[in-house]
C-alpha cells in the first residue's frame, strides 16, 4: 500500500510540474505578442527556446534562430553569445554537427568579445569534443590549446576575485564592526531598556554577519581549490603552490639535477606519410606513455618541443639519483620497440635517440601569459649535445652519469667525441645486453 502511494505522489508531482512549465511557456507567448523593443523580444525568444528545449526542439530551435537574428541586429555581443551557445545545444541534441561548429564556433568569438569566458569556454569544450568525435585531430588539439589558455584565465581570474572578495568582506566588516560599536554607545547613552534592545540587535546582527561570511569563505575556498587544481595541471605541485600564494615563482638553482632529451629520428620523412590528424594521434601515444612512464620514478616533465621530448628529475622532490632516469629511458626505448604504425599495409616505426647528463640546473616559470616551467644551464645543454650524439634506439650518457652509475649497469665506452659548440666529451652507451 505505501509503494502504491508513492506512485501517486510521483505522478502528482510530474502533472504538477508540467502544469507550471506550461503556465510559463503560455505567459511568455501571451507577452510575445505586445512586445515592441527588441531587446524585450530577444528575453523572450530566448526564454522559450530554453523551455522548449527539453521536448520540443523543432519550437526551441525556431526561438533560438529568431533571439539570434535578434542579437545580431542589436549588435550585444553577450546577447549574441547566449543565443548561439543555446543554438549550438540544440543542434548538438539533434546530432546536426555542422551547424553544431557553427553556432559554437559564434559563441566563442562573441563571448570572447564580451568577456563572457564560462561561456567561452563552454564553446570551446563542446567544439573539441565535436571536432574528436570526428577524427578531427589538428582541430581538436587546437581546440585543446585554446581551452587551456581560458582554463589559464579563469584561474587568474578566480585569484583576483578572491583577493577583491577578501578586501570587500574586509572592509564590509569592519564597517558593520564600526556601526555595531556606534550602536553600543549609544545604548550605554541611553536607558537601560534601551541598552538591553540595542544588545539584542547586536547579537543577531553578529550571527548573521558571522553566517554571511562563512558562507563566502566557503564560496572563496572552493574556488581557491579549483584555482589550484586547474595550476596543478600545468605546472609542478611546489610551484603551482608558490605561484598562489606569492602570485610569481622565484628562480631555483638544484645541484644535483639529471636532464635527459629524448627525439625521434627521421621524423620528418614520418611526417610525409601520414596525415595531420594520423601524426598527431600517434604522437600523443607517445608521449602519453613517456608520462606515465617517468611518473614511476618521480621525474618531471619540463615540455615538448615537435617531436622533442624533455624531462628532469633532481628538482622539487629531490629526487637526485641519475639511476632513476636511466631506468625511466630504457622503459621509453622498450615501450618503442614494441610500438609500430599500419598505415596502408606498410609499417612505420618510431625510432628515438636518448641523451642524459647530470649537473646544476637553474629552474623558474617565464612569462605571463601561457607562462610556462622550463630550466637552463649548462647541463641542459650537455644533455642535448648527449642525445645528438647518440644513435636510434641507443641510450647516451655523459661520463658524469656513468661514473655516478658504474656499478648500476652494463656499458660501452665511446671515448672522447666532438659536439656542437662544445669541446670533445667522454660518452658511454647503455649497454644494449639483456640484464644491462
Amino acid at each position: 500500500m505505501s509503494g502504491f502511494k508513492s506512485i501517486i505522489l510521483g505522478l502528482v508531482f510530474v502533472a504538477g510540474f508540467h502544469m507550471l512549465q506550461g503556465q510559463t511557456i503560455a505567459e511568455l507567448e501571451r507577452d510575445l505578442k505586445t512586445a515592441q523593443a527588441p531587446d524585450i523580444q530577444w528575453d523572450i525568444h530566448y526564454k522559450l527556446a530554453r523551455n522548449y528545449l527539453v521536448d520540443k526542439a523543432d519550437s526551441a530551435s525556431r526561438h533560438a534562430e529568431i533571439s539570434f537574428q535578434l542579437a545580431k541586429t542589436l549588435g550585444d555581443n553577450k546577447k549574441l553569445a547566449q543565443s548561439t551557445q543555446l543554438l549550438g545545444d540544440i543542434y548538438t541534441r539533434s546530432h546536426q554537427n555542422d551547424k553544431a561548429v557553427f553556432a559554437f564556433t559564434q559563441a566563442q568569438k562573441a563571448a570572447n568579445a564580451s568577456g563572457e569566458t564560462d561561456i567561452e569556454l563552454n564553446a570551446v569544450e563542446n567544439l573539441e569534443a565535436i571536432a574528436l568525435q570526428q577524427k578531427q585531430f589538428e582541430s581538436a588539439y587546437q581546440w585543446k590549446t585554446e581551452r587551456v589558455r581560458i582554463l589559464q584565465v579563469l584561474a587568474r581570474a578566480n585569484t583576483d576575485q578572491k583577493n577583491k572578495q577578501i578586501k570587500s568582506l574586509e572592509t564590509e566588516l569592519s564597517h558593520q564592526k564600526n556601526q555595531q560599536m556606534n550602536l553600543i554607545l549609544l545604548g550605554l547613552a541611553g536607558f537601560a531598556l534601551i541598552f538591553l534592545i540595542m544588545y539584542q540587535q547586536l547579537r543577531r546582527a553578529g550571527k548573521r554577519v558571522a553566517g554571511e561570511l562563512a558562507e563566502k569563505n566557503a564560496l572563496i575556498e572552493e574556488k581557491r581549490r579549483r584555482g589550484e587544481q586547474l595550476l596543478l595541471n600545468i605546472l609542478p605541485r611546489a610551484v603551482a603552490a608558490e605561484l598562489t600564494v606569492r602570485n610569481k615563482v622565484a628562480a631555483r638553482r638544484y645541484e644535483s639535477a639529471t636532464v635527459m632529451f629524448v627525439d625521434f629520428v627521421g621524423f620528418t620523412h614520418i611526417a610525409e606519410q601520414l596525415s595531420p590528424e594520423a601524426l598527431v594521434e600517434a604522437l600523443d601515444h607517445c608521449f602519453s606513455q613517456f608520462d606515465t612512464i617517468i611518473g614511476r620514478y618521480r621525474i618531471e616533465k619540463i615540455k615538448t618541443v615537435g617531436d622533442a621530448y624533455i624531462c628532469a628529475s633532481g628538482l622539487s622532490d629531490r629526487n637526485e639519483h641519475p639511476a632513476e632516469m636511466i631506468k625511466a629511458a630504457k622503459e621509453m626505448q622498450a615501450f618503442l620497440n614494441q610500438f609500430e604504425l599500419q598505415m596502408q599495409g606498410n609499417s612505420i616505426r618510431f625510432n628515438a635517440r636518448i641523451g642524459i647528463h647530470f649537473g646544476p640546473v637553474v629552474a623558474g616559470v617565464v612569462g605571463t601569459k601561457k607562462f610556462a616551467y622550463d630550466i637552463w644551464g649548462d647541463t641542459v645543454n650537455t644533455a642535448a649535445r648527449m642525445e645528438e650524439a647518440s644513435s636510434p634506439g641507443r641510450i647516451n650518457v655523459s661520463g658524469t652519469v656513468q661514473a655516478i652509475c658504474a656499478d648500476a649497469f652494463s656499458w660501452e665506452y665511446r671515448g672522447k667525441i666532438a659536439t656542437k659548440n662544445k669541446s670533445e666529451l667522454e660518452m658511454y652507451y647503455l649497454s644494449a645486453e639483456v640484464g644491462a
